[in-house]
């Protein structure tokens, strides 16, 4: 039996080709973003969870005012308070781990990226990190690090590199002491080891992870922590005040993590966003589905005559049904084979998805014949709800294609808006420069001046500087406190603010705007530029001539410089002290640590015309001064890495708007076509009684372009409120323009218009005594 209802349901399928394949097209769609998002979903949820104690295991954090990511990392002065105060805490460690693109080069080749960290032993105890092989004198020697086995393979090409020379772009020539495992899918995954580096970090960390011992409770810990007290230079100081502790199981997937690639809350999204297009396609297609029984009512009663039952009848149907979800699961297979690898560049994920997405599938199946088991259970009943179901479902699918193209409209207007609005600096035909790698002959101190000069020669370069960072890298800023200024009242807490070792020579290379007064010069030592949100902090009108002091040095504010941003733009603008490159000992200290006239291995470069040409001419410039290595990337490219969740979230919705509309257009069309079918009489007996063509095509537009207007009643309010709360996480933000109501409803109207004009067209000039004798 089940053969034949599966020869029937493929008959009918056939039968209404065009419906099917746009029901299939939006299931799958639907079905790939839904799976793919849940697979990451629950890959971002399982970081970190495999170690021992891992419920244990927490990360202290700040709230700040002064990172760019609105938390502060850094806890000073806490592991050794922690060790010997606090019972209840099992292991401590301070960190620190930088992804760079430098990483470590075999002397003579090209220089492999890789994730440096530094810490010292707890972290093996932590994390159970193992040696296997070498010995742990890396810990403590500076010429000595260790890699994991996968990062000595990319160097080498093999494992056995324990005493191996290796070359750090920041810490010169090193031997490899030992080889460590890997960290597979943590927060805290690395490639080398730099343990003689890690003094500060058994003070302080950025972050400081503890485990607390089984019988601790995290509330308490945290409640006695914020109460101690340590006398520091006769003053009473609390090293945990503000501190607060995150699970490190939910680190990865929070918002203090700055490493994310895409924004946890949109993978929710995009999961939702999946979800309602299958919703869609399903109502879609239900209502088809269910108009079609009514079409077959005929051969409904005489099977019933002849003995079919409720069930058989409605294994039959559902036989029908559940061959399209299938056949749409299929190609929703088919979507997410295509797009697996982009998916795993860009989530990271390992191993197989299918088994996951086909328990999703199955979920899918089982919602898919939910919805359709009231209508076959009322079939006895002439309506079986669909005068109400049909309009309802058609208003659903408008409401949904209104929603998602308003939504997608607003993130357009407001990615525009992001690329192109005044940051407070100039980001154009702006490139940066980073030397990797010399040939072993050559010197960075003694060739980046030259090469410096060369590029300034070429034709294409209007302004070239170096020793100064891209403003778009957050190494280039200090924290400093101001403890003391015009207006400080006993009990002022001191302020923190980010500190840009920076002079004219760098704002007037970006085209900053000084506000008032001047910019130091590169040797002003007690001089410092503050901006805008700086004075506003310190309460300072004018702050022209006032003074303040940071460790310990008086400055004089000499300018106000106008608020810029250097982040992604939903941070806001941080207090900033700008104070030269020899200000507070930066330099002094630079040489003290070996560093020459060049203490950076960057040149900026203002251009014009191309950046393929200045790519092209630089080349050759590089191979003059024995240059093996070196990136050359726009300023501008670095800034739409912040925007790559909205560019990403864009293509999404984009591209599900246009799935969804589709889906409603022909959705619509189908529902007229079949509308047409099943009233031709009524359409011929109005016609016989002296109605016009025009008067018919009304008949149906005042039904469709009326559940437009009810279903953007209920969208664009939705969609407002959605998308306002979405805008007000960005800094800078665009208005939600009349226009963006006005074209989407029109343009919604013309679609419909066009979906019901052309069919209902053809069926009002027919011939009505043909229709008449053909019934």
């Amino acid at each position: 039996m089940i053969v034949h209802y599966l020869k029937i349901a493929w008959r009918n399928l056939l039968k209404y080709r065009t419906q099917t394949a746009v029901n299939i097209v939006g299931l799958a769609v639907g079905f790939a973003c839904f799976a793919l998002s849940l697979v990451w979903i629950r890959y971002e949820l399982t970081y970190d969870r495999y170690h021992t104690g891992a419920d244990r295991l927490y990360l202290a954090y700040r709230v700040s005012q002064t990172d760019a990511t609105g938390y502060d990392l850094e806890v000073k002065d806490v592991v050794p308070v922690l060790r010997e105060s606090f019972p209840e805490v099992e292991a401590v460690c301070g960190i620190s781990l930088y992804r760079n693109s430098q990483g470590l080069n075999v002397p003579g080749e090209k220089a492999i990226g890789g994730a440096r960290l530094s810490a010292d032993s707890a972290f093996m105890q932590m994390f159970g990190v193992r040696v296997l092989a070498g010995d742990t004198d890396f810990l403590h020697n500076r010429d000595k690090i260790a890699v994991t086995e996968d990062y000595a393979r990319r160097l080498f090409g093999k494992t056995d590199v324990v005493g191996e020379k290796i070359q750090d772009y920041y810490a010169g020539r090193m031997s490899i002491g030992a080889v460590v495992s890997s960290l597979p899918h943590s927060s805290f995954a690395f490639d080398y080891w730099r343990g003689g580096w890690n003094n500060d970090y058994q003070l302080s960390g950025d972050p400081v992870l503890i485990r607390l011992r089984p019988d601790a409770d995290i509330e308490v810990f945290a409640r006695k922590a914020q109460d101690y007290k340590v006398v520091k230079d006769g003053k009473d100081t609390y090293p945990f005040q503000d501190v607060r502790w995150m699970p490190l199981t939910r680190y990865h997937y929070s918002d203090v993590n700055i490493d994310q690639s895409v924004r946890f809350t949109y993978l929710v999204l995009f999961a939702g966003v999946g979800l309602l297009v299958i919703l869609g396609s399903l109502l879609n297609y239900l209502a088809l589905f269910v108009t079609r029984m009514r079409i077959r009512e005929r051969e409904i009663a005489l099977r019933r005559v002849n003995g079919a039952s409720r069930w058989s009848l409605f294994v039959q149907f559902a036989t029908e049904y559940a061959l399209l979800v299938v056949v749409a699961g299929l190609v929703g297979m088919t979507l997410v084979e295509l797009a697996l690898p982009a998916f795993r560049q860009m989530s990271g994920v390992n191993g197989g998805v299918y088994g996951e997405a086909s328990l999703y599938f199955v979920g899918v199946l089982a919602l898919s014949l939910l919805m359709l088991l009231p209508f076959v259970l009322r079939i006895r009943h002439r309506t079986m709800g669909r005068d109400r179901f049909r309009p309802l479902s058609i208003g659903v699918q408008i409401a949904m294609g209104v929603l998602f193209t308003f939504a997608t409209v607003v993130l357009m207007k407001q990615l525009y808006f992001l690329r192109h609005t005044d940051l407070g600096w100039e980001r154009k035909n702006i490139a940066v420069l980073t030397v990797l790698h010399l040939q072993d002959k050559y010197d960075f101190f003694e060739i980046m001046p030259s090469l410096r000069d060369d590029i300034a020669r070429l034709a294409c370069a209007e302004e070239v500087i170096d020793n100064h960072l891209s403003l778009l890298e957050m190494s280039i800023f200090r924290k400093n406190k101001v403890t003391d200024w015009e207006g400080h009242r006993p009990g002022d807490k001191p302020i923190e603010m980010l500190t840009l070792f920076e002079s004219s020579v760098f704002t007037d290379f970006y085209g900053m705007t000084l506000l008032q007064g001047r910019m130091m010069s590169p040797t002003d030592q007690q001089y410092a530029v503050l901006n805008e949100t700086a004075a506003r902090l310190l309460n300072l009108r004018q702050p022209v001539g006032t003074h303040i002091t940071v460790k310990g040095k008086q400055l004089e504010i000499i300018g106000l410089l106008k608020d810029f941003h250097y982040t992604a733009p939903t941070v806001p603008v941080q207090p900033m002290l700008l104070v030269g490159e020899e200000g507070l000992g930066f330099m002094a200290d630079l040489r003290a640590m070996g560093f020459g006239a060049s203490h950076n291995m960057r040149i900026l470069i203002k251009y014009t015309g191309s950046f393929a040409d200045l790519r092209e001419d630089i080349q050759p410039l590089a191979e003059k001064h024995g240059v093996l290595q070196y990136e050359l990337v726009r300023t501008e490219d670095l800034y739409q890495e912040y925007l790559q969740s909205e560019t990403l979230l864009l293509r999404l919705l984009g591209f599900v708007s246009i799935v969804c509309i589709v889906v409603s257009a022909f959705g619509i069309f189908s529902m007229v076509t079949l509308s047409c079918e099943r009233r031709r009489k009524e359409i011929a007996i109005r016609k016989v009684n002296g109605a016009r063509v025009g008067d018919i095509l009304r008949l149906f537009a005042r039904e469709y372009l009326g559940l437009l207007v009810v279903a953007s009643v209920v969208a664009f309010p939705v969609g407002y409120v959605l998308m306002r709360r979405w805008l007000e996480s960005y800094v800078e933000q665009t208005p939600i323009s009349a226009w963006i109501y006005i074209v989407i409803f029109v343009g919604m109207a013309l679609l419909i218009a066009l979906c019901i004009g052309w069919r209902v067209w053809r069926a009002a000039n027919e011939n009505p005594a043909d229709v008449v004798k053909r019934e």
